[in-house]
Protein backbone atom coordinates (compact mmCIF):
# COMPACT_ATOMS: atom_id res chain seq x y z
CA UNK A 1 0.00 0.00 0.00
CA UNK A 2 0.87 3.63 -0.62
CA UNK A 3 0.85 6.39 2.12
CA UNK A 4 -0.80 9.58 1.00
CA UNK A 5 -1.26 12.96 3.00
CA UNK A 6 -4.45 12.92 4.11
CA UNK A 7 -5.23 16.43 2.64
CA UNK A 8 -3.75 15.00 -0.77
CA UNK A 9 -6.62 12.73 -1.29
CA UNK A 10 -7.85 13.46 -4.53
CA UNK A 11 -11.94 13.79 -4.92
CA UNK A 12 -12.38 10.03 -6.64
CA UNK A 13 -10.40 7.97 -3.84
CA UNK A 14 -11.85 10.35 -1.20
CA UNK A 15 -15.36 8.96 -1.95
CA UNK A 16 -13.88 5.33 -3.18
CA UNK A 17 -12.80 5.41 0.54
CA UNK A 18 -15.71 7.32 2.12
CA UNK A 19 -18.22 5.20 0.28
CA UNK A 20 -16.55 1.77 0.95
CA UNK A 21 -18.76 -1.07 -0.19
CA UNK A 22 -21.89 1.04 0.32
CA UNK A 23 -22.26 2.11 -2.92
CA UNK A 24 -21.79 -1.37 -4.76
CA UNK A 25 -24.59 -2.24 -2.83
CA UNK A 26 -27.26 -0.45 -4.96
CA UNK A 27 -25.69 -2.06 -8.08
CA UNK A 28 -27.49 -5.88 -6.81
CA UNK A 29 -31.08 -3.80 -6.13
CA UNK A 30 -32.87 -5.52 -8.85
CA UNK A 31 -31.81 -8.70 -7.63
CA UNK A 32 -32.52 -8.55 -4.33
CA UNK A 33 -36.03 -7.21 -5.09
CA UNK A 34 -36.71 -10.33 -7.42
CA UNK A 35 -35.66 -12.73 -3.87
CA UNK A 36 -37.81 -11.07 -2.32
CA UNK A 37 -40.67 -11.07 -4.44
CA UNK A 38 -40.11 -14.66 -4.96
CA UNK A 39 -40.15 -15.68 -1.23
CA UNK A 40 -43.31 -13.71 -0.65
CA UNK A 41 -45.45 -15.30 -3.46
CA UNK A 42 -43.55 -18.92 -2.98
CA UNK A 43 -42.32 -19.53 0.50
CA UNK A 44 -40.71 -22.79 1.53
CA UNK A 45 -40.91 -23.70 -2.14
CA UNK A 46 -38.63 -20.63 -2.92
CA UNK A 47 -36.29 -21.87 -0.36
CA UNK A 48 -36.00 -25.75 -0.94
CA UNK A 49 -35.62 -25.13 -4.42
CA UNK A 50 -32.31 -22.68 -4.25
CA UNK A 51 -30.77 -25.19 -1.48
CA UNK A 52 -31.61 -28.87 -3.44
CA UNK A 53 -30.56 -27.27 -6.19
CA UNK A 54 -26.98 -26.02 -4.80
CA UNK A 55 -26.28 -28.88 -2.04
CA UNK A 56 -28.11 -31.55 -3.24
CA UNK A 57 -31.37 -33.28 -1.93
CA UNK A 58 -29.49 -35.65 0.40
CA UNK A 59 -27.50 -32.73 1.95
CA UNK A 60 -30.40 -30.80 2.20
CA UNK A 61 -33.67 -32.08 3.44
CA UNK A 62 -35.37 -29.63 5.30
CA UNK A 63 -35.62 -25.63 6.29
CA UNK A 64 -35.57 -26.23 10.31
CA UNK A 65 -32.50 -27.92 12.28
CA UNK A 66 -33.67 -30.40 13.91
CA UNK A 67 -32.68 -31.65 17.24
CA UNK A 68 -30.67 -34.47 15.92
CA UNK A 69 -28.58 -31.77 14.13
CA UNK A 70 -28.03 -30.12 17.50
CA UNK A 71 -26.65 -33.60 19.10
CA UNK A 72 -24.02 -34.18 16.00
CA UNK A 73 -22.98 -30.33 16.66
CA UNK A 74 -21.77 -30.97 19.80
CA UNK A 75 -20.10 -33.97 19.19
CA UNK A 76 -17.92 -32.37 15.82
CA UNK A 77 -16.81 -29.08 18.71
CA UNK A 78 -13.66 -29.56 21.46
CA UNK A 79 -14.44 -28.99 24.61
CA UNK A 80 -12.31 -25.62 24.07
CA UNK A 81 -14.96 -24.20 22.47
CA UNK A 82 -17.36 -24.95 24.72
CA UNK A 83 -15.52 -23.23 27.63
CA UNK A 84 -14.87 -19.91 25.34
CA UNK A 85 -18.10 -19.69 24.47
CA UNK A 86 -19.46 -20.04 27.73
CA UNK A 87 -17.13 -17.00 28.97
CA UNK A 88 -18.39 -15.03 26.20
CA UNK A 89 -22.28 -15.80 27.32
CA UNK A 90 -21.28 -14.62 31.13
CA UNK A 91 -19.47 -11.15 29.46
CA UNK A 92 -21.92 -9.86 27.36
CA UNK A 93 -24.55 -10.84 29.58
CA UNK A 94 -22.67 -8.85 32.29
CA UNK A 95 -22.61 -6.24 30.03
CA UNK A 96 -26.15 -6.48 28.44
CA UNK A 97 -28.26 -6.67 31.58
CA UNK A 98 -26.66 -3.36 32.31
CA UNK A 99 -28.31 -2.10 29.41
CA UNK A 100 -32.00 -3.22 30.39
CA UNK A 101 -34.28 0.09 30.87
CA UNK A 102 -36.34 0.58 33.48
CA UNK A 103 -40.05 -0.79 33.12
CA UNK A 104 -41.37 2.73 33.83
CA UNK A 105 -39.99 6.10 32.80
CA UNK A 106 -40.41 9.03 34.49
CA UNK A 107 -44.11 10.61 35.50
CA UNK A 108 -44.04 14.01 34.20
CA UNK A 109 -47.00 16.16 35.40
CA UNK A 110 -47.02 19.21 32.23
CA UNK A 111 -49.97 20.44 34.80
CA UNK A 112 -52.41 19.57 37.80
CA UNK A 113 -53.96 16.63 36.81
CA UNK A 114 -52.61 15.78 33.83
CA UNK A 115 -49.74 12.77 34.00
CA UNK A 116 -47.60 11.91 30.83
CA UNK A 117 -45.50 8.77 31.02
CA UNK A 118 -43.86 5.96 29.06
CA UNK A 119 -43.45 2.07 29.74
CA UNK A 120 -40.74 -0.18 28.23
CA UNK A 121 -42.04 -3.11 26.27
CA UNK A 122 -40.03 -5.77 24.68
CA UNK A 123 -40.98 -6.71 21.07
CA UNK A 124 -42.52 -10.22 20.96
CA UNK A 125 -41.20 -11.92 17.75
CA UNK A 126 -37.62 -10.93 16.46
CA UNK A 127 -35.18 -12.60 13.79
CA UNK A 128 -31.90 -12.77 14.24
CA UNK A 129 -29.64 -13.27 10.97
CA UNK A 130 -26.22 -14.89 11.22
CA UNK A 131 -23.67 -14.43 8.87
CA UNK A 132 -22.06 -17.88 7.23
CA UNK A 133 -20.23 -18.18 3.89
CA UNK A 134 -16.66 -17.86 4.25
CA UNK A 135 -16.34 -17.94 8.28
CA UNK A 136 -18.81 -19.17 11.33
CA UNK A 137 -19.68 -16.93 13.94
CA UNK A 138 -21.07 -18.13 16.61
CA UNK A 139 -19.97 -15.01 18.48
CA UNK A 140 -22.74 -13.23 16.32
CA UNK A 141 -25.26 -16.07 17.49
CA UNK A 142 -24.91 -14.95 21.11
CA UNK A 143 -24.06 -10.83 20.28
CA UNK A 144 -27.76 -11.05 19.20
CA UNK A 145 -29.72 -13.64 21.27
CA UNK A 146 -28.46 -12.66 24.83
CA UNK A 147 -29.83 -8.90 24.46
CA UNK A 148 -33.26 -10.33 22.57
CA UNK A 149 -33.39 -12.73 25.58
CA UNK A 150 -32.78 -10.29 28.73
CA UNK A 151 -35.14 -7.87 26.96
CA UNK A 152 -37.76 -10.99 27.01
CA UNK A 153 -38.45 -11.14 23.51
CA UNK A 154 -41.24 -14.09 23.87
CA UNK A 155 -40.29 -15.71 19.86
CA UNK A 156 -36.73 -15.52 18.68
CA UNK A 157 -36.22 -16.91 15.22
CA UNK A 158 -33.01 -17.60 13.98
CA UNK A 159 -31.86 -18.20 10.15
CA UNK A 160 -28.39 -18.95 8.82
CA UNK A 161 -26.81 -19.88 5.54
CA UNK A 162 -25.79 -23.87 5.05
CA UNK A 163 -22.28 -24.95 3.93
CA UNK A 164 -21.97 -27.18 1.09
CA UNK A 165 -23.18 -29.98 3.44
CA UNK A 166 -26.27 -28.78 3.71
CA UNK A 167 -25.70 -27.90 7.56
CA UNK A 168 -25.04 -24.42 9.57
CA UNK A 169 -21.81 -24.69 10.93
CA UNK A 170 -21.51 -26.88 14.47
CA UNK A 171 -19.97 -24.32 16.24
CA UNK A 172 -23.25 -22.06 15.50
CA UNK A 173 -25.48 -24.26 16.05
CA UNK A 174 -24.04 -24.81 19.64
CA UNK A 175 -24.07 -21.52 20.41
CA UNK A 176 -27.42 -21.33 19.62
CA UNK A 177 -27.89 -23.78 21.64
CA UNK A 178 -26.33 -23.05 24.68
CA UNK A 179 -28.33 -19.66 24.67
CA UNK A 180 -31.40 -21.63 24.20
CA UNK A 181 -32.68 -20.72 20.55
CA UNK A 182 -34.98 -23.30 19.38
CA UNK A 183 -36.02 -22.16 16.18
CA UNK A 184 -33.10 -22.50 13.43
CA UNK A 185 -33.49 -22.25 10.03
CA UNK A 186 -30.98 -23.38 7.23
CA UNK A 187 -31.37 -20.22 4.99
CA UNK A 188 -29.16 -17.42 4.02
CA UNK A 189 -28.68 -14.34 1.98
CA UNK A 190 -31.60 -12.23 1.10
CA UNK A 191 -34.00 -15.58 0.95
CA UNK A 192 -33.69 -15.59 4.94
CA UNK A 193 -34.44 -12.29 5.33
CA UNK A 194 -37.52 -11.70 2.91
CA UNK A 195 -38.62 -15.45 4.50
CA UNK A 196 -38.54 -13.18 8.23
CA UNK A 197 -39.95 -10.23 7.11
CA UNK A 198 -42.89 -11.71 5.04
CA UNK A 199 -43.35 -15.59 7.02
CA UNK A 200 -43.60 -18.99 4.74
CA UNK A 201 -44.88 -21.95 5.68
CA UNK A 202 -41.89 -23.30 8.10
CA UNK A 203 -40.63 -19.85 8.64
CA UNK A 204 -42.65 -17.50 11.33
CA UNK A 205 -42.68 -13.85 10.47
CA UNK A 206 -40.93 -11.27 12.82
CA UNK A 207 -41.23 -7.43 13.83
CA UNK A 208 -37.72 -6.64 13.68
CA UNK A 209 -34.67 -8.56 12.29
CA UNK A 210 -31.51 -8.37 13.56
CA UNK A 211 -27.49 -9.33 12.36
CA UNK A 212 -24.86 -7.98 9.99
CA UNK A 213 -24.74 -9.66 6.67
CA UNK A 214 -23.22 -9.32 3.07
CA UNK A 215 -24.27 -6.56 0.48
CA UNK A 216 -27.32 -9.44 -0.43
CA UNK A 217 -28.36 -9.33 2.88
CA UNK A 218 -28.22 -5.55 3.69
CA UNK A 219 -29.87 -4.46 0.66
CA UNK A 220 -32.69 -7.10 1.57
CA UNK A 221 -33.04 -5.77 4.85
CA UNK A 222 -33.29 -1.98 3.52
CA UNK A 223 -35.47 -3.09 1.07
CA UNK A 224 -38.15 -4.71 3.77
CA UNK A 225 -37.67 -2.08 5.99
CA UNK A 226 -41.39 -0.72 5.29
CA UNK A 227 -42.70 -4.24 6.35
CA UNK A 228 -40.75 -4.61 9.86
CA UNK A 229 -38.26 -3.38 11.68
CA UNK A 230 -34.65 -3.91 11.29
CA UNK A 231 -31.68 -3.22 13.78
CA UNK A 232 -28.95 -0.90 11.50
CA UNK A 233 -27.64 -1.58 7.82
CA UNK A 234 -25.12 -3.72 9.39
CA UNK A 235 -22.41 -4.91 6.25
CA UNK A 236 -19.26 -5.36 5.80
CA UNK A 237 -17.18 -5.25 8.19
CA UNK A 238 -14.51 -1.97 8.58
CA UNK A 239 -11.75 -0.89 11.16
CA UNK A 240 -10.37 3.08 11.33
CA UNK A 241 -7.20 3.33 13.17
CA UNK A 242 -6.02 6.76 15.21
CA UNK A 243 -2.55 6.40 15.54
CA UNK A 244 0.50 8.99 17.14
CA UNK A 245 4.07 8.03 17.18
CA UNK A 246 3.13 6.04 20.34
CA UNK A 247 1.79 3.58 19.01
CA UNK A 248 3.13 0.11 18.48
CA UNK A 249 2.96 -0.52 14.66
CA UNK A 250 2.91 -4.59 15.26
CA UNK A 251 -0.50 -3.90 16.97
CA UNK A 252 -1.70 -1.47 14.44
CA UNK A 253 -0.95 -3.39 11.40
CA UNK A 254 -2.47 -7.23 13.35
CA UNK A 255 -5.32 -5.24 13.79
CA UNK A 256 -6.08 -3.45 9.93
CA UNK A 257 -5.01 -7.46 8.95
CA UNK A 258 -8.08 -8.70 11.04
CA UNK A 259 -10.72 -6.48 10.18
CA UNK A 260 -9.46 -7.47 6.38
CA UNK A 261 -9.82 -10.70 6.26
CA UNK A 262 -13.24 -10.61 6.64
CA UNK A 263 -13.56 -10.32 2.50
CA UNK A 264 -13.10 -8.41 0.06
CA UNK A 265 -15.11 -5.54 0.88
CA UNK A 266 -14.16 -4.88 4.23
CA UNK A 267 -12.56 -1.78 4.88
CA UNK A 268 -9.08 -0.87 6.84
CA UNK A 269 -8.05 2.38 7.05
CA UNK A 270 -5.23 4.05 9.03
CA UNK A 271 -4.81 7.74 9.77
CA UNK A 272 -1.57 8.95 11.46
CA UNK A 273 0.36 12.04 12.47
CA UNK A 274 3.68 9.94 12.39
CA UNK A 275 5.74 9.06 8.73
CA UNK A 276 7.45 6.38 10.73
CA UNK A 277 4.83 4.46 12.74
CA UNK A 278 2.86 4.70 8.68
CA UNK A 279 6.06 2.68 7.15
CA UNK A 280 6.63 0.23 9.78
CA UNK A 281 2.83 -0.65 9.85
CA UNK A 282 2.92 -1.46 6.28
CA UNK A 283 6.31 -3.42 6.58
CA UNK A 284 4.68 -5.61 9.82
CA UNK A 285 1.45 -6.13 7.50
CA UNK A 286 3.43 -7.79 4.72
CA UNK A 287 5.40 -10.08 7.19
CA UNK A 288 2.36 -11.07 8.93
CA UNK A 289 0.15 -11.26 6.05
CA UNK A 290 2.31 -14.00 4.87
CA UNK A 291 1.81 -16.39 7.97
CA UNK A 292 -2.07 -16.14 7.11
CA UNK A 293 -4.06 -18.64 5.16
CA UNK A 294 -6.74 -15.32 4.77
CA UNK A 295 -4.51 -13.57 2.72
CA UNK A 296 -6.51 -13.20 -0.17
CA UNK A 297 -9.12 -11.73 1.35
CA UNK A 298 -6.98 -9.39 3.19
CA UNK A 299 -5.23 -8.14 -0.11
CA UNK A 300 -8.28 -7.77 -1.82
CA UNK A 301 -9.74 -5.32 0.94
CA UNK A 302 -6.51 -3.46 1.20
CA UNK A 303 -6.78 -2.56 -2.59
CA UNK A 304 -10.42 -1.51 -2.37
CA UNK A 305 -10.86 0.12 0.12
CA UNK A 306 -8.08 0.72 2.58
CA UNK A 307 -5.66 3.71 3.08
CA UNK A 308 -2.59 4.39 4.51
CA UNK A 309 -2.37 8.51 5.43
CA UNK A 310 -0.82 11.00 7.22
CA UNK A 311 -2.58 13.71 9.02
CA UNK A 312 -1.12 17.03 9.85
CA UNK A 313 -1.99 16.54 13.28
CA UNK A 314 -4.74 14.98 15.91
CA UNK A 315 -7.56 17.64 14.48
CA UNK A 316 -7.39 16.82 11.29
CA UNK A 317 -7.44 12.45 12.12
CA UNK A 318 -10.61 13.15 14.11
CA UNK A 319 -12.17 15.13 11.70
CA UNK A 320 -11.72 12.73 9.23
CA UNK A 321 -12.52 9.93 11.38
CA UNK A 322 -16.09 11.60 12.06
CA UNK A 323 -16.83 11.75 8.22
CA UNK A 324 -15.68 8.16 7.95
CA UNK A 325 -17.92 6.92 10.84
CA UNK A 326 -16.12 3.97 11.00
CA UNK A 327 -17.81 0.37 12.54
CA UNK A 328 -14.23 0.11 14.63
CA UNK A 329 -12.49 3.10 15.36
CA UNK A 330 -9.58 2.44 17.56
CA UNK A 331 -7.04 5.48 19.00
CA UNK A 332 -3.62 4.48 19.59
CA UNK A 333 -2.26 7.82 21.03
CA UNK A 334 -0.90 9.33 24.01
CA UNK A 335 -3.63 10.25 26.28
CA UNK A 336 -6.99 8.22 24.17
CA UNK A 337 -9.20 8.82 26.79
CA UNK A 338 -9.36 12.38 26.01
CA UNK A 339 -10.22 11.94 22.55
CA UNK A 340 -12.83 9.99 22.57
CA UNK A 341 -15.00 13.07 23.97
CA UNK A 342 -14.09 14.97 20.15
CA UNK A 343 -15.61 11.58 18.72
CA UNK A 344 -19.07 11.98 17.55
CA UNK A 345 -19.88 9.52 14.74
CA UNK A 346 -18.49 5.45 15.26
CA UNK A 347 -19.85 2.00 16.23
CA UNK A 348 -17.73 1.12 19.06
CA UNK A 349 -14.36 2.71 20.12
CA UNK A 350 -11.42 0.80 21.23
CA UNK A 351 -8.92 3.03 23.26
CA UNK A 352 -5.35 2.22 23.52
CA UNK A 353 -2.55 -0.63 22.51
CA UNK A 354 -4.03 -3.09 24.22
CA UNK A 355 -7.77 -3.29 22.98
CA UNK A 356 -8.00 -5.39 19.82
CA UNK A 357 -10.37 -5.05 17.43
CA UNK A 358 -10.67 -9.31 18.42
CA UNK A 359 -11.47 -8.16 21.98
CA UNK A 360 -14.36 -6.44 20.83
CA UNK A 361 -15.65 -8.80 18.36
CA UNK A 362 -15.45 -12.03 21.13
CA UNK A 363 -15.07 -11.17 24.67
CA UNK A 364 -15.11 -8.10 26.23
CA UNK A 365 -19.22 -8.06 26.07
CA UNK A 366 -19.77 -5.15 24.09
CA UNK A 367 -21.46 -5.89 21.63
CA UNK A 368 -20.13 -6.90 17.79
CA UNK A 369 -23.12 -5.88 16.03
CA UNK A 370 -22.71 -2.35 14.55
CA UNK A 371 -23.25 0.44 12.03
CA UNK A 372 -21.33 0.30 8.71
CA UNK A 373 -20.96 2.46 5.74
CA UNK A 374 -20.98 5.65 7.77
CA UNK A 375 -24.14 4.88 9.70
CA UNK A 376 -22.35 5.33 12.50
CA UNK A 377 -23.64 9.00 12.08
CA UNK A 378 -27.61 7.88 12.89
CA UNK A 379 -26.89 4.27 13.99
CA UNK A 380 -26.36 3.37 17.27
CA UNK A 381 -24.30 -0.09 18.11
CA UNK A 382 -26.76 -3.10 19.14
CA UNK A 383 -27.75 -3.17 22.84
CA UNK A 384 -31.06 -4.45 24.88
CA UNK A 385 -32.98 -1.45 23.92
CA UNK A 386 -33.26 -2.37 20.46
CA UNK A 387 -34.84 -5.25 21.12
CA UNK A 388 -37.76 -3.20 22.64
CA UNK A 389 -39.72 0.20 22.58
CA UNK A 390 -41.59 2.83 25.19
CA UNK A 391 -45.35 2.72 25.03
CA UNK A 392 -46.66 6.23 26.30
CA UNK A 393 -48.89 6.53 28.57
CA UNK A 394 -51.26 9.41 29.84
CA UNK A 395 -53.98 10.43 32.15
CA UNK A 396 -55.83 13.72 32.39
CA UNK A 397 -58.63 14.20 35.53
CA UNK A 398 -61.30 16.34 35.01
CA UNK A 399 -59.53 19.59 36.59
CA UNK A 400 -56.73 18.04 34.29
CA UNK A 401 -58.46 18.01 31.30
CA UNK A 402 -60.32 21.60 31.83
CA UNK A 403 -57.25 23.09 31.81
CA UNK A 404 -56.38 22.33 28.70
CA UNK A 405 -59.83 22.40 27.36
CA UNK A 406 -59.40 25.97 25.17
CA UNK A 407 -56.48 24.97 23.82
CA UNK A 408 -57.90 22.03 22.30
CA UNK A 409 -60.98 23.70 21.18
CA UNK A 410 -59.01 26.56 19.63
CA UNK A 411 -56.56 24.13 17.74
CA UNK A 412 -59.65 21.62 16.65
CA UNK A 413 -61.28 24.60 14.92
CA UNK A 414 -58.03 26.12 13.40
CA UNK A 415 -57.69 22.56 11.98
CA UNK A 416 -61.34 21.92 11.11
CA UNK A 417 -61.56 19.20 13.01
CA UNK A 418 -64.84 19.72 14.71
CA UNK A 419 -65.21 15.77 16.03
CA UNK A 420 -62.03 16.55 18.48
CA UNK A 421 -63.30 19.85 19.62
CA UNK A 422 -66.81 17.68 20.59
CA UNK A 423 -64.55 14.55 22.11
CA UNK A 424 -63.59 17.43 24.60
CA UNK A 425 -66.02 20.29 24.97
CA UNK A 426 -69.26 17.09 25.15
CA UNK A 427 -67.25 16.28 28.66
CA UNK A 428 -68.08 19.85 30.03
CA UNK A 429 -71.92 20.03 29.38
Amino acid sequence: MKIIKLKDLCQKDYQRIINRSFMAGENIIPEVRKIIEDIKANGDKAILQKYKKRYGRENYRSIPVSKKEIRWAYINIDNELIQALKQMIKNITSVHKAQLPKTVDTVIFPQEGISVWRVWRPIDKVGLYIPGGRAVYPSSVLMTAIPAQIAGCREIVMCSPPRIDGQIPSATLVAADMVGITKIYKVGGAEAIAAMAYGTQTIAKVYKIFGAGNAYVTAAKMLVSGKVAIDMPAGPSEVFIIADKTANPAFVAADLLADGEHGPDSACVLVTTSPDIAYQAIRQMKDQCKELATQQYILAALKRYGLIALADDIDQAIEFANEYAPEHLEIMTKNADKLVERINNAGSIFLGDWTTKSSGDYATGANHVLPTGGTAKMYPPLGVDAFGRWVQVQRCNKRGLSRVRKTIEIMAKMEQLPAHKNATSIRFQ
